[in-house]
């Protein structure tokens, strides 16, 4: 027996039981009598994601419709398995635009798969997905587009913090509004089913007793278009109030039999 090997049984003697106390009594024993062991995010070196859970942009109004401007871009991989994580969006219209406005587009991954999904750029909206790649840009879009895009002499703060762990659900999810629709008189306009879509509100000017019926009308589509899953008439919406999504649905029509015309908004609450 070599020197080297006993001096390595010795140490082993000697610190051996010590470490397994020592482990013994910070982290206690598992059910099966093992000892149990915890990992530990690093802090500082190439494994660690300091500086990459939050980031901000301060700019002019992209002056473009449908561009797209990165504000959170470091997060493609998180080391570690997936875990929950929760984003926090932060907005200030510094200099108000005549017709312009961003979604948030979140680009999340677990494993090789990645999703992405848009949602209103609410300043303080929060909300908790399960991932360990996560982005977050924003997409501007026209939100009247009875008048075209025009974001001139606009300027925009937005700001995006993740952090690890769920967040308490509101009252108010995550919302996606889509554009103005405007019927020039009687007709008809089609929406696909936003992703993580729940329920939905159809807001109208005047709508605000559910006694008294409008001229709009709200179905409910299959994948084939052909069936109606569901019908409801807009009164049911009055003050903002939410319609479950059936499931199978894959598109909403809005039906305006006012010959007068009528503007509507769509406004889908996101399951998140």
């Amino acid at each position: 027996m070599s020197v080297g090997h006993e001096v390595g049984e010795a140490l082993r003697a000697i610190f051996g039981p010590l470490l397994s106390r020592a482990l013994y009594a910070l982290k206690g024993r598992s059910h099966e009598g093992d000892l149990a062991f915890q990992t530990v995010d690093p802090t500082a070196g190439p494994w660690g994601n300091q500086n990459t859970f939050g980031d901000q942009r301060s700019q002019p109004y992209p002056q473009t419709e449908g561009q797209v401007v990165s504000v959170l871009p470091k997060n493609n991989r998180l080391y570690g398995p997936p875990h929950v994580h929760s984003i926090n969006l932060a907005r200030g219209d510094e200099t108000p635009v005549a017709n312009a406005e961003v979604r948030a587009r979140v680009t999340y991954g677990c494993g090789g798969i990645e999703n992405s999904f848009d949602c209103d750029w609410v300043h303080g909206a929060q909300f908790a997905i399960v991932c360990n790649s996560i982005t977050v840009s924003a997409v501007t879009y026209n939100p009247f587009p009875v008048s075209p895009y025009n974001a001139a002499d606009g300027a925009i703060f937005l700001g995006v913090m993740v952090a690890k762990g769920t967040v308490v659900n509101s009252r108010w999810p995550l919302t996606y509004t889509e554009p103005l629709t405007q019927f020039i008189g009687a007709g008809l306009a089609s929406f696909p089913v936003r992703d993580f879509a729940r329920a939905l509100t159809v807001h109208k000017q005047g709508n605000d007793n559910p006694a008294v019926a409008t001229a709009i009308t709200i179905n409910f589509k299959d994948s084939s278009g052909s069936t109606t899953l569901a019908s409801y008439n807009a009164q049911v919406c009055a003050g903002g109030a939410q319609i479950p999504i059936p499931g199978g649905t894959q598109t909403v029509e809005i039906s305006n039999t006012d010959t007068e015309g009528a503007d509507v908004v769509l406004q889908w609450f996101l399951g998140l």
